[in-house]
């Protein structure tokens, strides 16, 4: 059994979570983490996911309003190790993930974050497909944008980086390279790696297009999105979502794709950041 000092806290935020698998989620956790405490924020589920949460040791549930960027401040502030841990509730996190990161613990590392390999099925075909397009693996494709972009899946901070940490309120989106950009703006390293790694269930086809117009709106305030970036979205949409249903035959994902890009690049257009009130998910 670990030691108390060898133990970290978890933070992990909710929202009627019980499904697609949240005490599978648990389970990895408390089966690949020497979990001193569970920190859960949740934004007062009304399904199952308090039962199932207070059915494992250690657990602290605090219930709030607010969107992400509040809820994972307000995890923070409740951390007590020098180390932590963010995972997301809809994942599964590998084998030995602890041991794992830890691996990468040497010098100025202030963060690790492991791939995060989709398994919903209209997502992991779109991936594939991606994949392909790239000519790179699955696991090389997932990391073109985990490279770029902070992420917050399964990610181990060093906790003294992040406990004066102020997320803008109306970062429903994007607060993780909020996060990502206030530990390397300290001189640390955001370590991307493919080993740990986790399974993500994020069904995005599933998910209204409209709501990236935020999204693009965030990303060219904090200037996380260049003009460059946004030409390529413009040139590249088309074609990716053309590939993805000649590879997949999925019209409605392939059909995503590309409303994902349009509307990222309509809310970078668009001027000035206009927030919608967002809840935890």
């Amino acid at each position: 059994m670990p030691r108390e000092q060898d133990k970290i806290d978890v933070v992990m935020l909710t929202k009627n979570s019980e499904k697609p698998f949240l005490n599978m989620c648990l389970e990895s956790i408390y089966v690949s983490i020497p979990v001193r405490r569970l920190i859960v924020i949740d934004g007062y589920s009304t399904d199952n996911s308090i039962q199932i949460l207070k059915s494992y040791p250690n657990v602290s549930i605090i219930q709030m309003e607010g969107g992400r960027g509040a809820a994972r401040e307000r995890g923070i502030r409740e951390v007590e190790t020098d180390w932590f841990a963010f995972v997301d509730s809809d994942v599964l996190l590998c084998k030995d993930w602890f041991a794992k990161t830890k691996r990468h613990l040497a010098g100025a590392t202030g963060a690790v974050w492991g791939v995060a390999i989709p398994i919903a099925p209209s997502d992991l075909r779109r991936c594939m497909a991606i994949s392909m397009f790239y000519r790179r693996s699955l696991e090389d494709t997932l990391l073109i944008e985990g490279r770029r972009r902070g992420m917050l899946h399964d990610t181990l901070i060093r906790t003294d980086l992040v406990k004066d940490i102020r997320i803008p309120s109306h970062l429903h989106v994007w607060e993780d390279h909020y996060i990502k950009q206030h530990i390397t703006n300290r001189g640390f390293k955001w370590i991307i790696t493919k080993s740990p790694y986790c399974h993500h269930y994020a069904n995005l086809s599933a998910r209204n297009v409209r709501e990236l117009m935020d999204y693009g709106r965030i990303a060219r305030a904090y200037k996380y999105y260049s003009w460059r970036w946004i030409l390529m979205y413009t040139l590249l949409g088309l074609p990716k979502s053309v590939w993805i249903y000649a590879l997949t035959g999925d019209l409605r994902t392939a059909k995503w794709q590309l409303d994902a890009y349009l509307n990222i690049i309509a809310g970078w257009i668009a001027d000035g950041v206009k927030p919608q009130t967002t809840t935890l998910k």
